[in-house]
């Protein structure tokens, strides 16, 4: 087997054991303990693979999750924020305005604007992506 099949074998590993774990705290410790490479090594060989760090590949999966249940759900985002094992909600709001240039909050009131037939606020760019 050649080096980079290899190598895109042991990250489609991790990447479902990402999928598996996803409501839990992952850190590069537990993905370099599954794959049985050094974390230098994994994060190298998964963002050779992926063009993206492990790290915001996780970031970004728990965040997308998390906008679904923004967007069909009726939890709070406290709960959501528990659920995908954010520290807590503020550093849930502080990860998802980063990445998705508005809060929490504002998408799902964005979304009960749109469900309602409201006129109101434009969508952002994400929502827009969301809803339509």
């Amino acid at each position: 087997m050649r080096k980079d099949q290899f190598s895109a074998n042991v990250i489609e590993q991790i990447l479902y054991w990402i999928d598996d774990h996803i409501h839990e705290k992952i850190t590069l410790d537990d993905l370099s303990r599954i794959a049985g490479y050094s974390k230098w090594h994994l994060q190298r060989m998964f963002y050779e693979q992926m063009s993206i760090t492990a790290a915001s590949y996780i970031r970004h999966d728990k965040l997308h999750r998390s906008i679904r249940d923004l967007k069909f759900g009726d939890c709070s985002i406290i709960e959501i924020a528990e659920k995908y094992s954010f520290s807590s909600q503020q550093s849930y709001t502080r990860t998802f305005k980063h990445v998705m240039t508005c809060t929490p909050s504002q998408c799902r009131a964005k979304r009960n604007h749109l469900f309602n037939g409201l006129e109101g606020e434009a969508l952002c760019q994400t929502c827009q992506s969301l809803y339509s």
